[in-house]
C-alpha cells in the first residue's frame, strides 16, 4: 500500500519493513518445525499498516532520508505481532472462517490452537515493548487494557437496537483506533523527541484509526466477499450495528423489525438493502472523512512540510476508498455447455464394471452372499465404483483386493446393527467368535463359514502388499473396531442415548475410522511415518472430517436410526440432551455438516501452501514415504471416494429383501462359535 511519494520521501521504508517481517518471523515454537506455519501463516497482515505507520511516525521525527534505527525496527514488529494476536482472537470469538481471502488460523488449525498461538504472539509482542523500556512497557499495556475493555463492550452489546453513535465511536476508539495509535507513538518514542511530538503523532494514528473502522464497517456493507475477503454483511448477521446500522435505524423503522438473532440470509440481504438506501452509508463515509482530516490536522507544526505531505499521501491511500465504495454489481456466469464424456471417463465405466463382476462373482464363491439377488444388494453393489474414486489410476487387481477388504469389514459392522441380535450375550458371542478369526488372519488363515472364508481371502491379498508392522496395527484397529461395535449394540437394546460429549467419541469407535484409514495407506502404496501420520494439522483433519462426515451420514439416515434406536445418531443425541424439536436439531447438524466441509475445504486448499516453507522438517517424508504436503493433496483428490463409502447407508435394501443375507451369517458365526466351545 505503499505510495510512490512514499517511497519517495521515506526511501528506506520498504527495506526497513522487510526487517520488520524477519522479527516477526521469528515467533514460533522452538523445536517444532511441524507448528511453525501456524504463527506465520497469513493473517491480514499483508500491507503491514501498524508497522508502517510505526516507522513513517518515526521518519517524521527523526529525518526521511535514512533508514530507521534497531528500536524504531523493533517496535514496528512489536505492534504487528500484538494486532496479529488480536486478529487471531478475534477469529476464535467470532468463528470466523476467512481472514483477507484466506481460511483464518482457527479455520485450518482448529480453536485451541489459535488461542494459544494468539498468545504466543501476544507474549512475544509485549517482550519486545518491555526490551524497549519501562515506558514502552506501560503505554502498550495501557493501550492493550483499553483495546480489551472496547471488544468487552462491543460484545456486551450485540444485537442492542438502541446502542448510541457515542457508544459505537468509544468502542471504536478503544478497539481499533488504540493500536493505530500506539504505533505511532512507539515510533515516535523512538525518535528521542519531546513529549509533545509523541504525543500529536499518537493523536493523528488514534483519528486515523476511527476513520479506518468507519470505512471497515461501511465495506461490510458495501464491498463484495472478493474485494473483503471474507463474507459481507456480517457485521448485521452477528448483531455488531455498526455506524451505518445506527443512523439507518434512527430513520426507517422497519429495520429494526428484521434485526435480530438468527437472522437468515434472505433478511439480513433486506436489511442490508434498507441500510444502504436511507442516506447512512452516505453519512458514515462523511464521518469517515473527518476522521481522516482531524488525523491530518495532529500533523500541523510536525516534522518537515514534504514529510507530512507524504503521510498525508498514506493516510489517504488506507482510508480513500472509503469515498469510492459502493454495492457491485453481481455477475451470474452462463451455464456451461453439456461435455461429451471423456474417454478416460468411458475407460473408467469398463473398468469399474468389470471388478464389480469380480465382486459379485467373489460374493457367490465365499458365501457372503447365498444367491445372485443377495450379491446386488445396494450395500455391496456400489463397492466397485466407490473404490475407484478412493484409488484413482488403480488396475482391476488393485482395486478388486481393496473393494474385497471394504466388503468385509461393511459386513463385520453390519452384522452388529441387524434386527435379529436380540441380546447382550449373543452381542457377546459374536464378538468373541469375529475377534477369534480377525486375530488369527496373519498366523493361521481362519477357516469356518462364508465370513471366515472371505476374511481369509480378501487378507491373502492384502499380505502380498501390506508390510507386517501395517497388517499388526490393522488388526488391533479391527479388535477394538468390534469392541466398539458390540458396545453400541448393547447400548441400542438397552435404550442408551449418549450425553453430547460422549457421542463423538462413541461414534468415532463404532464407525471404525482407523479401519478405514488403514485403507487409505493401501490406496497410497506406502505406510505412513509416525511423525507424518502424528503431524497435528493431519489429526485435526481426521478429527474434523470423521465429525462431519459422520454427522452427515446421521442426517441421511436419522429416519431409521430412530425407528431402530440406534443410540449414536448426532440428532438423536441433540434432542435428548437440550430438548429441542426434532427439525432444530436436523438444522443444527446440517449447519455443522456445512462448516464442517468448509473448514476440511480450507485445510485441504491451504494447508500445502502454508506447511511449504517448513516441508524440509518434521514430517518431511525421507525413507519413500509421502510428506504432510502429499498427503494433504492425496486426501483432497480422494474426499469424493471417502463420502461416496458412506453414500452407502446401511439402511439400504434390495428388491427383495434387507437384511436375510446378515441374518443368516449372524447364526452361521454364533454355530461356529457354539460348536468351538463343545469342542474345548
Amino acid at each position: 500500500m505503499t505510495t510512490e511519494i512514499v517511497s519517495r520521501v521515506f526511501p528506506a521504508l520498504e527495506s526497513d519493513l522487510e526487517r520488520v517481517r524477519e522479527i516477526v518471523g521469528l515467533a514460533d515454537v522452538p523445536s517444532r518445525a511441524d507448528l511453525t506455519a501456524l504463527t506465520r501463516q497469513p493473517a491480514g497482515h499483508r500491507h503491514l499498516i501498524r508497522p508502517t505507520l510505526a516507522l513513517l511516525s518515526y521518519y517524521v521525527l527523526a529525518g526521511p532520508e535514512r533508514a530507521a534505527g534497531v528500536r524504531a525496527v523493533k517496535a514496528a514488529a512489536a505492534v504487528e505481532l500484538l494486532h496479529m494476536a488480536s486478529l487471531q482472537h478475534d477469529d476464535v470469538i467470532d468463528d470466523a472462517r476467512q481472514r483477507r481471502g484466506r481460511p483464518s488460523v482457527n479455520s485450518v488449525w482448529g480453536a485451541r490452537l489459535a488461542v494459544l498461538a494468539g498468545d504466543l504472539l501476544f507474549v512475544s509482542g509485549s517482550r519486545i515493548v518491555a526490551e524497549l523500556g519501562e515506558r514502552e512497557a506501560l503505554v502498550s499495556a495501557e493501550a492493550v487494557q483499553r483495546i480489551c475493555s472496547g471488544m468487552i463492550a462491543e460484545t456486551a452489546d450485540r444485537f442492542l437496537l438502541s446502542r448510541t453513535e457515542e457508544a459505537y465511536l468509544e468502542v471504536t476508539g478503544a478497539k481499533t483506533a488504540e493500536l493505530l495509535s500506539l504505533a505511532c507513538r512507539l515510533g515516535a518514542m523512538q525518535a528521542g523527541r519531546d513529549p509533545e511530538a509523541e504525543e500529536a503523532m499518537a493523536r493523528f494514528g488514534w483519528h486515523l484509526g476511527v476513520a479506518y473502522q468507519v470505512r471497515d464497517d461501511i465495506l461490510d456493507l458495501t464491498a463484495t466477499p472478493g474485494e473483503l475477503g471474507k463474507p459481507t454483511n456480517s457485521d448485521l448477521v452477528e448483531g455488531v450495528y455498526t455506524l451505518p446500522v445506527i443512523r439507518a435505524l434512527a430513520r426507517d423503522p422497519a429495520l429494526a423489525r428484521l434485526l435480530r438473532r438468527g437472522l437468515p440470509t434472505a433478511e439480513a440481504e433486506r436489511a442490508r438493502q434498507l441500510v444502504l438506501s436511507c442516506g447512512a452509508v452516505e453519512d458514515a463515509r462523511k464521518v469517515a472523512g473527518e476522521q481522516a482530516e482531524a488525523a491530518l490536522l495532529r500533523l500541523e507544526g510536525v516534522g518537515d512540510p514534504e514529510s507530512r505531505e507524504a503521510v498525508a499521501d498514506y493516510v489517504r491511500s488506507v482510508v480513500g476508498s472509503v469515498r469510492q465504495a459502493g454495492p457491485a454489481a453481481v455477475a451470474v456466469p452462463a451455464p456451461a455447455p453439456a461435455s461429451a464424456p471423456s474417454p478416460a471417463s468411458v475407460q473408467g465405466d469398463v473398468l469399474v464394471r468389470v471388478v464389480q463382476e469380480r465382486l459379485d462373482a467373489w460374493l457367490l464363491d465365499s458365501g457372503l452372499a447365498a444367491t445372485r439377488e443377495e450379491s446386488r444388494h445396494p450395500r455391496w453393489s456400489g463397492m466397485a465404483a466407490a473404490t475407484a474414486l478412493m484409488w484413482p489410476g488403480a488396475d482391476a487387481e488393485q482395486l478388486e483386493t481393496l473393494a474385497r477388504w471394504m466388503l468385509v469389514c461393511v459386513v463385520l459392522d453390519d452384522l452388529f446393527d441387524e434386527p435379529g441380535l436380540a441380546d447382550h450375550a449373543e452381542s457377546a458371542r459374536l464378538r468373541h467368535r469375529l475377534a477369534l478369526l480377525i486375530g488369527g488372519l496373519d498366523d493361521t488363515p481362519p477357516t469356518g463359514g462364508a465370513v471366515a472364508t472371505a476374511l481369509a481371502q480378501a487378507w491373502e491379498r492384502i499380505r502380498l502388499i501390506q508390510p507386517p508392522s501395517w497388517r499388526t496395527r490393522a488388526i488391533g484397529h479391527l479388535l477394538d473396531w468390534l469392541d466398539a461395535a458390540e458396545r453400541e449394540a448393547c447400548h441400542r437394546l438397552s435404550g442408551y442415548v449418549p450425553s453430547l460429549r460422549d457421542q463423538f467419541p462413541l461414534r468415532l469407535g463404532s464407525a471404525g475410522v482407523p479401519v478405514f484409514l488403514d485403507a487409505f495407506e493401501i490406496t497410497c502404496g506406502r505406510e505412513f511415518e509416525p511423525s507424518v501420520r502424528d503431524h497435528p494439522l493431519l489429526r485435526r483433519l481426521l478429527d474434523l472430517g470423521s465429525a462431519t462426515v459422520l454427522a452427515e451420514n446421521d442426517l441421511r439416515t436419522v429416519d431409521q436410526d430412530e425407528a431402530t434406536g440406534s443410540p449414536y445418531n448426532l440428532v438423536r443425541v441433540l434432542r435428548h440432551e437440550t430438548g429441542c424439536t426434532r427439525q432444530e436439531a436436523i438444522d443444527e447438524v446440517t449447519r455443522q455438516v456445512e462448516d464442517g466441509y468448509a473448514q476440511v475445504d480450507a485445510i485441504l486448499t491451504s494447508g500445502p501452501t502454508i506447511l511449504r516453507p517448513a516441508s524440509g522438517g518434521v514430517g518431511s517424508g525421507g525413507g519413500g514415504s509421502l510428506p504432510v504436503i502429499g498427503v494433504l493433496r492425496v486426501v483432497r483428490d480422494r474426499l469424493a471416494g471417502w463420502r461416496a463409502i458412506h453414500d452407502i447407508d446401511r439402511y439400504s435394501s434390495s428388491a427383495t429383501d434387507s437384511g436375510t443375507h446378515l441374518a443368516r451369517l449372524r447364526r452361521e458365526l454364533l454355530l461356529e462359535h457354539a460348536e468351538a466351545r463343545v469342542a474345548r
